[in-house]
């Protein structure tokens, strides 16, 4: 009995030590916690203060910028954000965030005032301003007054999946804040931007207004927002667009594909020296229109300018004598070329190859090298009258990585009956000069170019003109 009685004694003050910590423990939380609130007591809150706000000019062009001018405080925390805010027609956006530093700050800054949806002019706009600090201290200040009027514009651009396609759109006359553009043919589904600017390379210029999609609708975008989603059911291709800048919304009419044509489903894909090639063996009719769809029907691929001539964005006329040919679609320089079933050979055709010169291209430049096997190694003449020949090339600058540039005309294939410069007489721009028994080769200081040579292989003459690409 005395042994039960001491072990229970001896559990009975293990529990009262145990108790006894625990208390501690939660005095210790409760003490620590009076301290921490007893060394916020006395820290003084902060409200940051908006001194004077101004915007100017108070009458706008939605779409341009205005200036905001504002001197902002804060006495015990950081300043943050000063963010603007307008309100157009009971809807409000965020205009733009300020980040500011210090305690003080003077804003004087432009800020673009977007077009949005269904505005019409005369349209009572109002701002907000909204000042944070660091601790999400915040006050706010509104501004009265403004008035914001429509843009209209004399031309837009719609741009195809990126860039691959530039096509301008004008505005109606019945309606200016309807854009179109009829000479289109695209597929009936693609993505685009609309774009108030665009570069020299037919890039969107986000200096200007951009129109893209942002949440399912179509509104402002920079360069983040995502690409416009069309589609048309019930017919092959789109051949006319029509943007409508007061509700921001689009419309399409296509039809089906028209024959004779050229799609890109009929032709095989190849590699040719390392670029990417799709080829196709068709008989082709001289003065034949054929239309061009798909891929074939981008602006920026440039047919052979001697056999064809560009009708327009979906069609171009076959020149050369009727015959079987090889067209070749070079995907990296977006052209087409062509070479007959038969190998090329006088009189029918002359040939030019060399080194610095290639087909025109909108992309990239060419660089044939001497020799003739294959479609890349040399240029192909049409005959355009007896023993007269014309060929359009590209011509490098003498500052090109091949130091020099030199070319031969060739009656065949197998390197026969070549003539040398001096064989020739020169009319036209003078591009020319060398030595006797010398390569041709273009004058020292001439700029890179495309020329159009028309060669008289009876006569021995050179006509030499400038041309632009259509």
């Amino acid at each position: 009995m005395l042994k039960k009685y001491i072990s229970n004694k001896q559990k009975l003050i293990k529990m009262r030590t145990i108790s006894k910590i625990l208390i501690l423990c939660v005095f210790s939380i409760f003490f620590l916690a009076s301290c921490e609130k007893d060394e916020n007591i006395g820290a003084p809150s902060s409200i940051p203060v908006i001194e004077s706000a101004n915007i100017t000019p108070t009458v706008f062009t939605f779409g341009d910028s205005v200036t905001v001018t504002a001197k902002v405080s804060d006495a015990v925390k950081l300043l943050s954000t000063l963010e603007i805010q307008a309100t157009i027609n009971g809807r409000t956006v965020t205009i733009q965030k300020i980040l500011l530093e210090g305690n003080a700050a003077e804003v004087n800054q432009k800020i673009l005032v977007p077009i949005i949806d269904n505005v019409t002019d005369n349209t009572e706009v109002t701002f907000q301003l909204k000042l944070t600090n660091n601790k999400n201290g915040s006050s706010s200040k509104e501004l009265t007054g403004f008035t914001g009027n429509r843009p209209y514009f004399s031309k837009l651009y719609i741009v195809i999946n990126s860039g691959d396609d530039v096509y301008t759109l004008t505005p109606q006359t019945s309606d200016r804040d309807k854009y179109e553009v009829n000479d289109i043919v695209v597929n009936r589904s693609f993505s685009y931007k609309i774009a108030q600017k665009i570069t020299a390379n037919n890039q969107i210029d986000y200096s200007g207004l951009v129109w893209g999609e942002t949440g399912g609708k179509i509104q402002l975008v920079d360069e983040t927002g995502g690409d416009i989603f069309a589609f048309k059911t019930g017919v092959d291709i789109i051949t006319s667009v029509v943007f409508d800048n007061y509700k921001f919304t689009s419309s399409f009419n296509g039809g089906p594909y028209l024959t004779p044509n050229f799609m890109i489903d009929d032709f095989t894909e190849t590699s040719i020296d390392g670029e990417e090639f799709y080829t196709f063996e068709t008989t082709l009719t001289k003065n034949q229109e054929y239309n061009v769809y798909n891929d074939l029907a981008s602006i920026n691929i440039v047919y052979n300018m001697d056999f064809f001539e560009r009708i327009n964005a979906n069609k171009v006329k076959f020149l050369g004598e009727t015959g079987n040919y090889t067209l070749y679609y070079n995907k990296t320089r977006k052209h087409v070329v062509l070479l007959p079933e038969t190998p090329p050979a006088y009189p029918d055709y002359i040939l030019i190859t060399g080194g610095g010169i290639g087909y025109p291209s909108k992309i990239a430049k060419e660089h044939a090298w001497w020799g003739f096997g294959n479609v890349r190694n040399f240029l192909l003449t049409r005959k355009i009258s007896a023993d007269v020949y014309q060929v359009t090339m590209f011509i490098l600058s003498q500052s090109d990585q091949y130091g020099w540039i030199a070319f031969k005309p060739y009656e065949n294939t197998g390197w026969g009956g070549e003539k040398t410069y001096d064989a020739f007489t020169y009319t036209g721009l003078p591009l020319f000069e060398g030595t006797a028994g010398s390569n041709i080769f273009p004058a020292v200081g001439k700029e890179e170019g495309i020329y159009r040579l028309t060669i008289d292989w009876n006569a021995n003459n050179i006509h030499v003109e400038s041309v632009t690409l259509p």
